[in-house]
């Protein structure tokens, strides 16, 4: 159905360089996300159901991978960052195989895993990695290149494809729901071939098109589905993905300020790759009309509108939907320029639009592979911890604030924290409620008298609330407060926050 070209020496050797950058973001600390994520997969792991005994407003794919990561490799940083290298190499080699046929030039077509993959780690942190927008870009992609191929097939051969489109397509959407519009984009341009230029026969492309998708499409989503109708969780779960983002966006007001140091963070990282991917697009759409070009821009383009309309969020991690296809019209552009490129008669200047073309990443690879080298290479636990320190300061701050959770005579069971999940991670204790404190801003009304309810009942031995929270949970249900001063006493307090015992 598909002849896919074999991997020659040269992909080998883009995919070692991409397997050397990886391995140097192994030991990257967590940042408050990906705590909670692994705090949930944990929980998952013992028993508890997502959403109904560990609530967040994301959907489950996520926590999924989080899950599979911990269970193969550890619930810790080394382990999710293991599982995250080994399916990014997968999506890597999947890269090198699909587009082979997009680029005139081998050695340019070798370089698509560097400029997606590998400055997805050059230039990501520990607040982008293992996040929804980076990870979802594999099935997105796969999503896109079968549509593509479909184009050229018809009957037995389009069904198939667009049979595994759609069921990439359903993988998607259980990573965020809010990515529908960038499928529906893929999808309508078959269909709208299929009709304006090709003149099917509605029923043609009823059997060939319409069900194939939407047989893909709905089977993980209904799996996801039986799931926790099986558990008795229907209810919550729809809240959660359709009434709850709908609330939260109507209570809140667009956050410029996010907004302009997201697209700073990624023009920093991104620049030089977007402007030879204008190049691409320019050439390509306009000399040749290419089909895949145009569905790369589509994802460009709708991804950045989907960033921009999460008006409560806005965060730089977002800007990762776009790294596949900024990376592949990045080397399109190369492979356009190649040629002139190669013509230049100064070795000079070649050598110096070199360096000004990866100076942004050249810059973040050096600062992490000499902080590597200065902690030996974080092999130990303690220069593994130093490590860590330089990309997050606040680390060995956490860590002392939960130490005496783990010395003889604490008291035992989960804890409650308003503030950073790192705290649960840390400690290597769980939440003692369904709801999480990391996102009380974002908390709806009748959520708060839940919260109230749920530390009523499971009485934490104790609690931490961080001096932002504190000041959150005064103005959104004080109530919380006064349990707390009621039945707790003060432990010790930090310049973070507060910590709380059982009386």
């Amino acid at each position: 159905m598909i002849n896919l070209p074999k991997l020659s020496k040269i992909d080998f050797l883009v995919l070692i360089s991409v397997v050397i950058i990886g391995l140097i973001h192994l030991p990257f600390p967590f940042s408050g996300d990906q705590a909670l994520f692994t705090t949930g997969a944990l929980e998952m792991q013992q028993g508890k159901v997502l959403y109904r005994d560990f609530w967040d407003l994301k959907q489950p794919g996520i926590y999924y991978f989080y899950f599979l990561a911990g269970n193969l490799f550890g619930f810790n940083e080394i382990g999710i960052h293991i599982f995250e290298l080994m399916y990014m190499m997968l999506f890597s080699i999947i890269l090198q195989l699909t587009l082979k046929t997009y680029f005139q030039h081998r050695i340019i077509a070798s370089l698509v895993p560097l400029l997606t993959v590998g400055v997805y780690y050059i230039s990501s942190y520990h607040r982008q990695f293992t996040q929804v927008e980076g990870l979802v870009g594999f099935p997105l992609f796969i999503c896109l290149w079968l549509t593509y191929q479909s184009f050229n097939h018809e009957g037995k051969a389009r069904f198939i494809q667009l049979l595994i489109s759609g069921f990439m397509g359903g993988i998607v959407l259980i990573f965020k729901l809010i990515f529908l519009p960038i499928l529906l984009a893929f999808w309508l341009t078959i269909l709208f071939h299929s009709v304006l230029i090709k003149h099917q026969s509605f029923q043609k492309i009823f059997i060939e098109i319409c069900v194939p998708i939407f047989l893909g499409l709905i089977f993980p989503i209904l799996l996801v589905v039986s799931y926790f109708a099986g558990v008795n969780s229907l209810s919550i779960v729809y809240k959660t993905f359709f009434v709850y983002p709908r609330q939260v966006v109507a209570d809140g007001t667009f956050n410029i300020f996010k907004l302009v140091f997201g697209t700073a963070w990624f023009l920093k990282n991104f620049v030089t790759l977007v402007l030879i991917a204008i190049v691409a697009v320019n050439i390509s759409l306009r000399k040749g009309k290419n089909l895949l070009t145009l569905l790369l821009v589509v994802w460009f383009v709708l991804g950045l509108g989907i960033i921009v309309i999460q008006t409560r969020s806005l965060w730089s991690y977002h800007y990762l939907l776009l790294f596949v296809p900024t990376g592949i019209l990045a080397t399109k552009g190369l492979d356009i320029l190649w040629q002139p490129f190669k013509e230049l008669s100064s070795r000079r200047i070649k050598i110096l639009v070199s360096f000004l073309f990866l100076l942004p990443l050249l810059l973040n690879f050096q600062f992490k592979g000499v902080a590597l080298v200065k902690n030996n290479f974080a092999l130990t636990e303690d220069t593994r911890f130093k490590y860590q320190n330089v990309f997050r300061e606040d680390y060995t701050l956490l860590r002392s604030e939960v130490e005496f959770l783990s010395q003889p005579g604490s008291l035992p069971g989960e804890i409650f924290v308003a503030g950073d999940p790192s705290i649960y991670y840390l400690s290597g204790r769980t939440q003692a409620t369904s709801l999480n404190g990391w996102s009380l801003e974002l908390f709806l009304s009748e959520q708060w008298p839940q919260l109230l309810q749920e530390l009523d009942l499971s009485k934490p031995p104790y609690i931490f609330i961080s001096d932002n929270d504190e000041s959150g949970i005064k103005k959104g249900f004080p109530k919380i407060l006064e349990l707390i001063e009621k039945r707790y006493r003060i432990l010790s307090k930090s310049n973070d926050g507060i910590w709380y015992i059982l009386n």
